[in-house]
C-alpha cells in the first residue's frame, strides 16, 4: 500500500532503489513486492527506463470502492435528463460511515459555461445544500447540530442561527438550499436518498450559477429533485421513499 500512495504522489516513474529509500524498507523487499504488483496490472514497468509507475489495475479497485452497489449508472440516465431540462449539473453522493460522504456522479446540462466537481471528493455530511437537507432528514438537536456545524468550513460563512434556520427551511420545503456558502458564485438544491429504515444512503445536489434562474424556476427545481428522490430510492434503496416535509 505504500508503494502504491508512493507512485500515486509522484508525478513521474521510480527506479526500485529510489522506492526503497523513499519508504525505508530493503531494495530486494521492494522489488519482491513489485514484482506482485506488476503481475497484477497494480504498477506498469518500463523496459527501457527500468522505472516503475501506477497501473490500470488500481482504477478498477478504486471504482468499485467509490460506488460500489453501481448507484450511479443505474439512475445516470434519468439525472442528466433533469440536468438537461434545467442547464444544471447534478451530483450524486454517497454517505460513509466516518460523518462524510462522497461524490459518486456528476450530470451536466448544455450550458456554454459548466460547473465542474472532482468525481471522489469527499465532504463533511453537513455541509453545503446536501448538509441541511440531511440534517433536517435526521432531525438533529441543536447540540448534535452546533457539534457538526463547528467542524464545518464555508467559502462564504454564515452564524449557526442562520444555518439552523435554513435547516428548518429544509424541513418545510423538502430539500435544502446553499446560496453561495459552500462555492461563491453557485446555488444548490439539494434532497436526501433514503432507505425503507430511514437511514440516509444518498444525496442529490442540484447546482447552478447564481442568477441562474428565477425563485419560482428554483423552486421547481427543488421540486424536481423531490420526486427525482423518490424515483432513485426504488432503484437503489429497494422501495419508494420521500423526502419528509412539513405540511405548508
Amino acid at each position: 500500500m505504500a508503494i502504491l500512495r508512493l507512485l500515486a504522489d509522484t508525478e513521474h516513474a521510480l527506479g526500485v532503489n529510489a522506492i526503497a529509500r523513499a519508504l525505508s524498507i530493503a531494495p530486494s523487499t521492494c522489488f519482491k513486492i513489485l514484482k506482485t504488483l506488476l503481475a497484477d496490472e497494480f504498477v506498469e514497468f518500463d523496459d527501457r527506463t527500468k522505472l516503475y509507475s501506477l497501473g490500470c489495475g488500481a482504477i478498477t479497485v478504486a471504482r468499485r470502492a467509490l460506488d460500489p452497489s453501481g448507484a450511479f449508472a443505474t439512475i445516470r440516465s434519468r439525472l442528466e435528463e433533469i440536468a438537461q431540462k434545467y442547464s444544471i449539473a447534478i451530483g450524486l453522493w454517497r454517505m460513509l460511515p466516518n460523518a462524510r460522504m462522497v461524490l459518486i456522479g456528476f450530470a451536466e446540462g448544455s450550458n456554454q459555461m459548466r460547473i465542474h466537481m472532482s468525481i471522489g471528493q469527499r465532504l463533511p455530511m453537513l455541509v453545503g445544500a446536501v448538509g441541511r437537507a440531511i440534517a433536517a432528514r435526521l432531525d438533529l438537536t441543536i447540540d448534535e447540530m452546533r457539534e457538526g456545524f463547528d467542524a464545518l468550513r464555508w467559502q462564504t460563512p454564515l452564524s449557526f442561527a442562520q444555518y439552523v434556520e435554513q435547516v428548518e427551511q429544509a424541513k418545510r420545503r423538502g430539500y435544502g438550499f446553499d446560496d453561495g456558502n459552500f462555492a461563491p458564485g453557485v446555488s444548490t438544491a439539494a434532497v436526501a436518498i433514503v432507505d425503507e429504515a430511514g437511514a440516509i444512503r444518498y444525496g442529490l445536489s442540484g447546482i447552478m450559477f447564481n442568477g441562474q434562474h428565477s425563485a419560482a424556476t428554483m423552486e421547481q427545481i427543488g421540486e424536481e429533485l423531490i420526486g427525482l428522490a423518490h424515483w432513485s430510492s426504488i432503484r437503489l434503496v429497494g422501495q419508494p421513499v420521500r423526502p419528509t416535509r412539513e405540511t405548508r
